[in-house]
């Protein structure tokens, strides 16, 4: 394995010398990446931030080439921007060598790496976005009758059960559970009970 290093910060590249225990050749000129199946790239991003996102929208975007990228000031919104472009890695430039040898095998398996902590901060993120918070009380967008076959069925009780208990049809029951699946966006009783758990 062979790790070629673009960066212009001569105290990043004193820094891998006295960390990485493997070849590494450093370069402040972006090249072409060559077909070697043996070679690495890793991106020093701090100082030549437009010119890396440039090389990598040309020379790795869409293709399997193994490139990680140390950033001096690591944040989510750089991170996603290079993973956009064919990053497979991203960490902090200063990080313990024990992280940088994970990401430098996990590179050369053709697998990603990315900080723990920052990757849950982008899932938060994700989740709120996928599925915003809301105001309401989970079953405020039922109605009465509604909210009582919701629970109705939270404990346990059939379709026949329901009906007896609020003297109505089965068939209206139904209809109820229908509308409530379709409110709540689930597919069928067990969601409704799962979600009554979580509510």
């Amino acid at each position: 394995m062979k790790v070629i290093v673009y960066s212009v910060s001569h105290s990043f590249e004193r820094f891998l010398g006295k960390h990485l225990d493997t070849a590494i050749e450093f370069s402040a000129q972006l090249q072409a990446p060559t077909a070697d199946p043996e070679q690495l790239y890793l991106l020093h991003i701090s100082g030549m931030e437009l010119d890396c996102y440039e090389w990598l929208l040309k020379h790795v975007s869409g293709k399997p080439i193994p490139v990680g990228v140390c950033s001096d000031l690591p944040n989510i919104r750089e991170m996603l921007e290079c993973v956009r472009l064919g990053a497979k890695a991203y960490c902090n430039s200063h990080m313990a060598a024990i992280h940088y040898q994970q990401m430098l095998q996990m590179l050369e398996h053709r697998q990603s790496w990315f900080p723990p902590q920052m990757l849950d901060e982008t899932f938060k993120l994700a989740q709120q976005v996928v599925k915003p918070v809301s105001d309401q009380k989970p079953l405020d967008m039922l109605t009465e009758r509604e909210k009582d076959i919701a629970l109705a069925v939270g404990e346990g009780k059939s379709n026949r059960q329901i009906a007896d208990l609020y003297e109505i049809s089965e068939p209206t029951v139904k209809t109820h559970l229908t509308n409530i699946f379709k409110k709540l966006e689930l597919k069928d009783r067990v969601g409704l009970v799962l979600y009554l758990k979580q509510a």
